[in-house]
């Protein structure tokens, strides 16, 4: 087989596949890496072996790119605005816009059709280049391996959407209680008690770290100057020479170099902005919203429509029948990191009551009548506590029975006035989580995506190689979601 890596600058996942692909290279499959970045070549190709055949999309356009050729299929603005909020530091005029667009696009799709990879494998479309990857994908009919860390810990999620694998939700309806093996049963119960209980955490939980002492930051700035601090300078030296390929660099560079300042800056908020927050009362009647880290793909690709999370919290607000308040739980990974102007605005809504990150995720969820969400883990939480889930987003777990796929703020104001008429009833709850937990299990594969970078490395990689040509040719060509 042959396999098409997309390597851009994501944290931990090109440590895990460049163990992957030495594996492929080593039963006698042929590799290849597609590099979105010079910052991402410096850094990532290292952990690759040299059998990898490497392609620069730089070094393709200083060769290639065609600037009066302006051909964009049926992309639309989209895909330039789920980076717009992630990279303030750079400026999308509308010239230099269309000119990102195409150089990605050129690039893409001469490599995929010269190359014809089997299949290719990167994280989830979460940028411009994981999208016109993705898109070029689904035109020529290449099964493309979107991988995440699952909520199941030492899983891996292998999409063939933006957002899920189809075979989830196929597993699910033909599931029934005689084709359920004890073992499979005894691990969704178990599964299923821990999660809502907060007693089972995934890893990439642990990752954020938003506090500092002095020492700490000092520490940590020291570390990451030895890290990539050559890389940084080996950019820097040449960047002159592809800079107008290469804004993807350009943005992380500046990132780096005022990383420290941010972070000064994010804990002076936090400290500031602890009175903001007010606690639950116990006589509320209300529903749920946790709020989202932001900026980041589970927003601006998952719920494009509705990542203006202050205007969806507005809105939202106004859906609700009187005379339920809407409680709105801060993310732990947001602390110190959103503006004061978005708190104030929230606390200007007349039924909206924020809540600290520290409150009891599973105590604000069972007092409530049901929670609304973009594409929170919190709503998979919820369904399985027996709660209405109105995602008005675009994720994986929107396929469990007590979750309400939402159209518009109307169709959600509706289904709310539907359900409280009507209680959806949950008498079969605990055998749709048991599916719902198996069909999740059968299609994602083994494995930890987070310690592919240290000596601590469990990982069977045979059986992750297996599993991936398993994937491939069950998938066999690009499917399409039944709408």
């Amino acid at each position: 087989m042959k396999w098409l890596f997309l390597v851009n600058n994501a944290d931990f996942l090109f440590e895990f596949l460049g163990k992957v692909s030495r594996q492929l290279i080593n039963e006698g499959d042929e590799c290849l890496a597609v590099i979105h970045s010079k910052i991402s070549e410096y850094e990532r190709m290292k952990f690759f072996p040299k059998e990898v055949k490497r392609i620069s999309k730089v070094d393709w356009c200083l060769k290639n790119y065609d600037s009066n050729k302006k051909e964009f299929g049926d992309l639309s603005w989209r895909e330039l605005y789920i980076i717009y909020d992630r990279f303030s530091l750079y400026k999308y005029d509308y010239e230099k816009s269309l000119e990102i667009i195409s150089q990605f696009y050129q690039f893409l799709e001469d490599v995929l059709l010269k190359e014809k990879p089997d299949a290719v494998v990167g994280e989830a479309p979460a940028g411009l280049f994981g999208q016109i990857a993705y898109y070029f994908c689904k035109k020529n009919n290449i099964v493309f391996h979107g991988l995440v860390e699952s909520r199941i810990a030492g899983r891996i999620d292998i999409y063939d959407l933006e957002w899920t694998d189809l075979s989830y939700e196929k597993t699910f309806h033909a599931l029934t209680k005689e084709n359920i093996l004890p073992e499979e049963k005894t691990f969704a119960k178990n599964f299923i008690e821990n999660f809502i209980d907060h007693k089972t955490i995934y890893a990439s939980y642990f990752l954020c770290k938003v506090r500092f002492s002095p020492l700490e930051f000092i520490a940590h700035y020291v570390k990451r100057l030895k890290e990539s601090g050559s890389m940084l300078l080996r950019y820097f030296i040449e960047r002159r020479n592809f800079k107008n390929f290469d804004y993807e660099s350009d943005i992380i560079f500046k990132q780096e170099l005022t990383a420290p300042f941010r972070t000064i800056k994010r804990n002076f908020k936090f400290y500031l902005q602890k009175k903001v927050f007010n606690k639950p009362d116990p006589k509320d009647t209300y529903f749920f919203f946790p709020l989202q880290y932001e900026p980041e793909a589970s927003t601006l690709v998952l719920a494009t429509y509705y990542s203006n999370q202050l205007a969806t919290i507005k809105n939202v607000a106004m859906t609700l029948p009187l005379p339920h308040k809407l409680y709105l739980k801060e993310h732990p990974g947001s602390i110190g990191a959103r503006a004061n102007n978005f708190y104030k605005e929230i606390k200007k809504i007349p039924n909206a009551v924020l809540l600290s990150s520290e409150e009891s995720t599973p105590a604000i969820i069972a007092g409530s009548m049901g929670v609304i969400t973009m594409t929170s883990t919190v709503g998979m939480e919820a369904a399985m506590a027996g709660k209405s889930v109105y995602v008005l987003g675009n994720v994986f777990y929107s396929y469990h029975p007590l979750c309400r796929k939402i159209v518009n703020f109307d169709d959600l104001k509706n289904k709310i006035k539907e359900d409280q008429k009507t209680k959806p009833e949950n008498l079969n709850l605990e055998n749709d989580n048991i599916r719902f937990i198996v069909s999740y299990v059968r299609n994602n594969i083994a494995g930890n995506i987070f310690i592919g970078d240290g000596t601590n490395d469990k990982n069977d990689y045979k059986l992750i190689c297996r599993s991936l040509r398993e994937m491939t040719r069950k998938h066999g060509s690009f499917q399409e979601p039944k709408k």
